[in-house]
């Protein structure tokens, strides 16, 4: 994003392409007996969270705190802009998990978030009544069971949307921001067409890159120090 408010500073912004590239330095083996600090007040400001931190104005979290935390931000979202869970998610993830941030960008300007983050109001292509497509990936036809579409409308066969979603998510946390197979087309492919369409392995995984983007993007969350 253009605006200062829809991004971290150099060092932040020098973490977050480490960490969806992969190279987070992180060992996510030891998840479950994690702690987390919680930043808890309803300021962004990066002075207000280092005043916080100094004033231990924090709550210590295991794992289960965080989910039910990012679920809330998630329904919150959901419920206040009147868009399914999915999308909510999306606007949080491009906004680092800040609820304050994405309402203030989307009701200062819906469209042009939407574009940023590829969250289609309706397909760029329509189809007639017809009983086979066009894979777009692999050029075969199917019938319409077996083939799947984002957002945009583009036609894909499952066995290639699969394809498609295992190499991304082999490929790091970068996969949270996987788009439409089109190259032409923006199309945002959020966490419910990967739980339609990828493999149980991926699914598992494809959820513990977006929790460690709640812990990694959001500015009110750091990393515990154990007793």
């Amino acid at each position: 994003m253009d605006s200062e408010d829809d991004m971290h500073d150099a060092n932040d912004a020098e973490s977050l392409e480490d960490y969806y590239s992969g190279d987070t330095g992180v060992d996510y083996s030891d998840d479950d007996a994690a702690d987390y600090e919680f930043i808890d007040n309803d300021s962004d400001d990066s002075d207000d969270i280092v005043t916080s931190r100094q004033q231990k104005n924090y709550v210590v979290l295991k794992e289960a705190d965080i989910c039910q935390r990012q679920e809330d931000d998630i329904t919150t979202v959901s419920t206040v802009l009147s868009i399914p869970r999915v999308d909510a998610c999306i606007l949080l993830r491009q906004y680092h998990w800040s609820v304050s941030n994405v309402h203030e960008a989307w009701f200062a300007d819906e469209d042009r978030v939407r574009k940023t983050v590829g969250l289609l109001e309706r397909p760029v292509v329509q189809f007639s009544k017809a009983k086979e497509l066009n894979c777009g990936i692999c050029f075969e036809s199917y019938p319409l069971d077996r083939i799947s579409t984002a957002a945009c409308g583009h036609p894909f066969c499952n066995a290639c949307w699969r394809a498609y979603m295992s190499t991304s998510i082999d490929g790091g946390p970068g996969c949270l921001m996987l788009r439409c197979p089109d190259p032409s087309c923006g199309a945002a492919v959020g966490q419910g067409m990967i739980n339609l369409l990828a493999s149980d392995d991926n699914k598992v995984k494809y959820a513990r890159y977006l929790q460690r983007s709640y812990i990694e993007d959001n500015r009110k969350v750091n990393y515990g120090i154990r007793s």
